[in-house]
């Protein structure tokens, strides 16, 4: 009977010690789950926060482009200057800074002409969209670089910005950039001088663009800019007003030639040519060849008895002159363009 009872003491011991392991073994697996629930609702947790920070970005960028309302004027009354902060913006260099291209413009022999790729990559560096935003309008136009954060445009594009948001916006920028009018001119009649100075309050261009004063009849000629009845169906234009700061529009090129040279009011130089624009070409680039600013796309006259249409760019020599007296530098390249 002892023996048959310590038998039985023993396999007590054993089923104890069995029962103990697994209790240890239940508890490490109950462990390892609630360790790899908590990694997975924390991770989830984590992009679920990076998400809801997307859609915070996209509905800010969205409400500024639709109803920003700024806590003071984003330009100045014609012909007065702003001067731009001591600091200015984030990366943004000072207005002076068109000296900072050291490479000097050759006095002698002929410009280069671009072919058409070249052409096309120096103008999309150089030009951006002006967008300009209050409660429930929008407003476009077209500006380019004279300097890495300095862009010229006319005034009419700009001169309703009180109260409202300025934005440039290109391929080549990359994304949404705020912009203040540091100059205009005094009115913006057509065939009057018609010109902003605008500073780019952060980042760089890619490219800038120098002017030429001398342009003759028959010079081939590219306007570059965002007319409005193209960007209706450039779909990159819509996602960048539904918030994608990191879109923009195709840049639109159209090429013609100089018809003829013209004094507008006041005896402003002007250039007529074939280079087709609309509304939302205004404030961009006319150049020619050689990839040189020789007049900035200003207006229309539409004939509609003829149905004609006749395009007018300001000449640069204007151009030059209104730079100067916002202190701001331009280079102007003298040779002739052997295209």
């Amino acid at each position: 009977m002892e023996q048959s009872d310590g038998g039985k003491r023993l396999r007590g011991k054993n089923w104890a010690a069995f029962a103990a392991v697994l209790l240890l073994l239940l508890l490490a697996a109950a462990a390892l789950w609630w360790s790899t629930q908590s990694r997975q609702a924390a991770a989830g947790g984590e992009q679920r926060a990076k998400l809801q920070a997307a859609l915070e970005r996209q509905r800010a960028l969205t409400d500024e482009l639709a109803k920003a309302k700024p806590a003071g004027p984003t330009d100045c009354p014609p012909g007065q200057v702003l001067r731009p902060n001591a600091g200015g913006g984030a990366g943004a260099p000072p207005a002076s800074s068109a000296a900072s291209r050291t490479a000097a413009i050759p006095s002698t022999g002929e410009a280069t002409t671009l072919s058409g790729s070249a052409l096309a990559q120096r103008l999309e560096q150089a030009t951006a969209i002006v967008i300009v935003a209050g409660a429930n309008e929008l407003g476009t136009g077209t500006g380019f670089f004279i300097a890495p954060n300095l862009l010229v445009t006319n005034r009419h594009v700009v001169e309703n910005s009180a109260g409202k948001q300025l934005f440039l916006a290109s391929k080549a920028l990359g994304s949404l950039r705020r912009a203040t009018v540091l100059k205009a001119t005094a009115g913006s009649a057509p065939g009057s001088p018609d010109f902003a100075l605008l500073r780019m309050d952060d980042g760089a261009a890619a490219g800038v663009l120098d002017i030429a004063v001398n342009v003759g009849k028959l010079a081939s000629v590219v306007a570059a800019g965002y007319p409005g009845i193209v960007l209706q169906g450039d779909s990159s234009f819509q996602r960048l007003l539904r918030g994608d700061a990191s879109s923009a529009p195709d840049l639109n090129l159209t090429q013609g030639t100089v018809q003829s040279l013209q004094s507008g009011e006041g005896g402003t130089p002007l250039i007529v040519h074939t280079a087709s624009i609309a509304k939302g070409n205004s404030g961009g680039p006319l150049v020619d060849s050689c990839g040189r600013v020789v007049g900035i796309n200003t207006f229309i006259n539409v004939d509609q008895s003829q149905s004609a249409k006749i395009n007018f760019a300001i000449r640069s020599q204007v151009i030059e002159s209104f730079l100067r007296s916002a202190a701001a530098e331009v280079r102007n390249d003298a040779r002739p363009c052997n295209g």
